[in-house]
C-alpha cells in the first residue's frame, strides 16, 4: 500500500466523520517482518487495510484497534516489539528475528481531518509543495517545510522521555519507467504494490491515456525522450528502468538519463543489445563515467519470459539493490532509508 493510498483512505473516512485506527512501523532492525514505512488502518466497521508484518502480532493489533476505537480517547503511542513467542510485554508473539517499533493512534475528524487532508494534498502535488506530517504523544499536525535530504523522509526521534515521528511528503522510494509497453505496465503495477512512487514515460500519448494504470502511477508523454530531464523530478532519489519498444528510443532516453546522476539506471535487453547501446552512447560523446552508471542487462537470473515474470525479475534486482544500499549491522537503528 503506497503512502498516498494509505493517507487517502484515512482522509476519506475522516471526511465522513468516521474515526480511524492507524498503526505505522516507525523503526525496525534487520530480520523484522514489519519494516519502516509499513502501515495499516482499521476503520469503524473493523475492516483492515495494509499490513505491519502479519501473523499473531497483526492479529493482536487488530484486537487493539477494536478496543481503541471503542474508547472515547486514544492518543498516539509507540510500542517496541521484540520478535519472540513469549516473554514480557514486548514480545510480539512471532518467532522471527529482530524487532520493530509501532506507532498507533485513533484519528478523529474533529481534530485530525484538516491536517490529514493537508498532507494528502501535499502528497498529490509532491513536486510543487513540501509538507511534514508530525505525530507525537500530543497528536498529529502538519508543518510546511522543505525536505531535509540529509535525513530519512520517515524518522522517529526519542529523547529525554519524549518521542516524535516525522513523515515527509517527498518519497525516497521512487521508480521511473521509460516505456509503457506490456513489461512497463507489469513493472509499474508491481512497483506501486510494494510502495514505490512510480512515474511512467512514453512518447506514445495514446498508450499513456488508455487508463489501464494503477491509481497512484503518474503517466507522462514527452514529445521526445530528450525531454525526460524536465519531467523527472528528484533524479538523485530515483531508480530508472528503460524498456521502450525500440533500441533507438532506448538510446535517446539513455543519452539524457546517463548524465542526470540517477540513483540507479538500468536498461532491459540482451547483452548484444547493451553493447550496441553503449557504442551508440559513446559515439554521442557520453563519458565513460556516465556509461558505467548504465546497468544492463537487468533483472535476476531466473525464468522471465512473460511481462509478469520480467517485472518480478527486475523488481527483485531493484529490491536487492535497495537492501544493499541501506543494510547495516543489527542494532536499534532502522534498516531502510525512505
Amino acid at each position: 500500500m503506497t503512502v498516498l493510498a494509505f493517507w487517502r483512505a484515512v482522509d476519506e473516512r475522516l471526511a465522513t466523520g468516521e474515526p480511524v485506527f492507524v498503526v505505522l512501523v516507525v523503526a525496525n532492525t534487520r530480520g523484522s517482518p514489519g519494516t519502516l514505512g509499513a502501515r495499516a488502518l482499521v476503520d469503524a466497521r473493523g475492516d483492515m487495510q495494509g499490513t505491519i508484518g502479519g501473523g499473531i502480532m497483526e492479529a493482536n493489533v487488530l484486537a487493539q484497534a477494536h478496543e481503541a476505537l471503542a474508547q472515547s480517547a486514544y492518543p498516539p503511542r509507540i510500542q517496541r516489539l521484540v520478535h519472540r513467542r513469549t516473554g514480557d510485554a514486548d514480545a510480539s508473539g512471532l518467532i522471527c528475528a529482530g524487532e520493530q517499533t509501532n506507532l498507533s493512534a485513533v484519528l478523529v475528524g474533529a481534530q485530525d481531518a484538516d491536517s490529514v487532508a493537508h498532507f494528502v494534498a501535499a502528497l498529490e502535488r509532491e513536486d510543487e509543495s513540501a509538507a511534514t506530517l508530525v505525530i507525537d504523544a500530543d497528536g498529529l499536525r502538519v508543518s510546511d517545510a522543505a525536505p531535509d535530504f540529509a535525513q530519512p523522509s520517515l524518522r522517529l526521534t526519542n529523547a529525554q522521555g519524549s518521542w516524535q515521528y516525522a513523515e515527509e511528503n517527498i518519497s525516497r522510494r521512487r521508480l521511473a519507467i521509460v516505456g509503457a509497453g506490456h513489461c512497463g505496465r507489469a513493472l509499474a503495477r508491481l512497483a506501486a504494490n510494494v510502495g514505490y512512487r512510480v512515474d511512467v514515460f512514453d512518447t506514445r500519448a495514446d498508450v499513456m491515456a488508455d487508463g489501464d494504470w494503477p491509481p497512484d502511477v503518474r503517466c507522462q508523454s514527452p514529445g521526445d525522450y530528450a525531454e525526460l530531464a524536465m519531467g523527472l523530478g528528484y533524479a538523485g532519489l530515483t531508480r530508472v528502468v528503460v524498456m521502450t519498444t525500440a533500441v533507438t528510443d532506448d538510446i535517446e532516453a539513455l543519452a539524457t538519463l546517463a548524465t542526470m546522476n540517477c540513483r540507479w539506471l538500468g536498461v532491459m535487453g540482451s547483452r548484444n543489445k547493451i553493447r550496441v547501446i553503449h557504442q551508440a552512447l559513446q559515439e554521442r560523446g557520453i563519458t565513460r563515467a556516465a556509461l558505467d552508471r548504465v546497468q544492463g542487462p537487468i533483472g535476476l537470473a531466473m525464468k522471465s519470459d512473460t511481462p509478469a515474470e520480467i517485472a518480478v525479475s527486475i523488481m527483485g534486482e531493484l529490491l536487492a539493490h535497495e537492501h544493499e544500499m541501506t543494510a547495516r549491522p543489527v542494532d536499534r537503528a532502522t534498516t531502510a532509508v525512505y
